[in-house]
C-alpha cells in the first residue's frame, strides 16, 4: 500500500479511522452545501453538519499526509512530478465533477463563467501544491520538526492578510487563487491550508525524537489528555461559527491563526480519541469498513465528487432534510459500490508489488 508521495507503508489502523470517518463526514457536507435548500441549511441540523464537515474533514486529510510525507525517501524530483500529476488530476476533477453544468453552459441553458468551476482550488490541486513546496522545503529545514511548525503558524498567519493581494477581476486571479485570497472559487488555497500539512509533518517529526519512555500514552495516562478534551470541547462554539462561515476572509476557507491553532488542538484530541476506539474496537466489522474506507480515501473522494457535482446541476439547494437524507444513504452506497469495484479491477490488471495511490 502507498501513500500520496508513492511511498510503501505499513497500514496505520487510527489514521485510517480518522481518513474514514473524514470521508463521510465530507460526502455528508458536499450534500449539504450542493442539495440542501438556503432554510435547511441554516437550520440546527445544517449548523452541525457544518461542523462535521470542517475540522475533522479537511484538516484529518491534510494533516496524514504531511504526518506520511516524513518517511517518503523519494528525491525532490519525484515531489515534483507527483505534485504536478496531482494537481492537473484536481483539474481534471474539476471538469469531470462539472461536466452537466459545463455542457448546458456550452448549450446557452444556462449563464455562467465556466473558468470559475474548471479552475476551483480545490484539495487536490492543494495536495499537488504541497507535495511539490514539502519536497522543497525538506531540501532546507532537514529534518527540524521546529522549522516545520514555525512555517505551518506563518502560512496560518498569513491568510487573511493575503486577501487583497492579486489581480481580482482578471485572469490571473484564477491563477492566483490556488495560493490565497479570497475568490469565490479559491476553497483550498495554499495560504492557510498548507499550514496543516506542515503541522502533520511537525507532529511526525517530533515523535520519531521523542524517546519511547516519554511519550505521553493514551492508554495507560488517559488523565494527562483531559485538559486538552475539556478545553476543545468548550470552545466547540466558536470553531462551529467558524465552520459555518464559507464566505470571505475569516470564514472556514480564509481563517488565521487563531482557528488554525483551535483545529491543531482539536486534532490532537480527535487523534487520540480514535487511538482509543481503535485499540479497544479497531478489529470490529463496523470499524474495519471505516477503516477500509480510509485506506481508498483518493478512489472514493473522486467517485463521491463526480456523482454529486453531476447531480447538483439538476438539484442544487432545492432539497429537504429528509431528502438530504435519503441522497446520503443512496451516494454512500453507491460510492462505496463502485469504489470496491475498482479496488477489484486494479487487483485485476495490477502487477504484484506495483505501486499506485489508492
Amino acid at each position: 500500500m502507498t501513500d500520496l508521495t508513492g511511498t510503501r507503508k505499513k497500514r496505520d489502523g487510527t489514521a485510517d479511522l480518522l481518513k474514514g470517518f473524514a470521508v463521510l463526514f465530507m460526502m455528508q457536507v458536499h450534500l449539504m452545501e450542493q442539495f440542501v435548500s438556503p432554510d435547511t441549511s441554516a437550520s440546527l441540523i445544517g449548523k452541525v453538519s457544518m461542523f462535521l464537515g470542517g475540522p475533522p474533514c479537511a484538516p484529518v486529510f491534510l494533516a496524514a499526509m504531511g504526518y506520511f510525507l516524513v518517511s517518503s525517501s523519494k528525491p525532490l524530483i519525484y515531489f515534483l512530478k507527483r505534485g504536478l500529476l496531482l494537481f492537473l488530476g484536481g483539474i481534471l476533477l474539476n471538469i469531470a465533477r462539472s461536466a452537466n453544468l459545463l455542457v448546458q453552459i456550452m448549450n446557452g441553458t444556462i449563464v455562467l463563467d465556466p473558468w470559475f468551476f474548471i479552475l476551483g482550488a480545490d484539495i487536490l490541486t492543494l495536495a499537488g501544491l504541497s507535495l511539490v513546496m514539502t519536497g522543497l522545503l525538506r531540501m532546507i529545514f532537514k529534518s527540524k520538526a521546529w522549522l516545520y511548525f514555525l512555517t505551518a503558524l506563518g502560512v496560518a498567519a498569513m491568510g487573511p492578510f493575503s486577501g487583497n493581494i492579486g489581480s481580482h477581476g482578471t485572469g490571473a486571479a484564477y491563477i492566483i487563487a490556488f495560493l490565497w485570497g479570497n475568490a469565490a472559487w479559491s476553497y483550498f488555497p495554499v495560504f492557510p491550508w498548507f499550514a496543516y500539512v506542515l503541522a502533520g509533518y511537525a507532529f511526525r517529526l517530533f515523535l520519531i525524537k521523542v524517546p519511547p519512555a516519554k511519550k505521553p500514552d493514551v492508554q495507560k495516562q488517559p488523565g494527562y489528555f483531559i485538559p486538552l478534551w475539556i478545553g476543545v470541547m468548550i470552545t466547540i462554539p466558536y470553531a462551529a461559527r467558524v465552520s459555518q462561515n464559507l464566505e470571505g476572509i475569516g470564514g472556514y476557507y480564509h481563517h488565521g491563526i487563531l482557528f488554525f491553532g483551535w483545529i491543531v488542538l482539536f486534532l490532537l484530541s480527535y487523534l487520540t480519541w480514535m487511538k482509543l476506539v481503535d485499540n479497544a474496537y479497531g478489529d470490529h466489522r463496523f470499524f474495519r469498513i471505516i477503516k477500509w474506507i480510509g485506506e481508498k480515501v483518493t478512489t472514493l473522494y473522486v467517485i463521491q465528487w463526480l456523482i454529486i457535482g453531476n447531480l447538483a446541476t439538476w438539484l442544487f439547494r432545492t432539497q429537504d432534510l429528509f431528502q438530504f437524507a435519503a441522497w446520503y444513504i443512496f451516494i454512500t452506497l453507491t460510492t462505496l459500490a463502485l469504489g470496491l469495484l475498482v479496488d477489484k479491477f486494479r487487483k485485476v490488471v495490477r502487477p504484484a508489488g506495483s505501486s499506485g495511490m489508492s
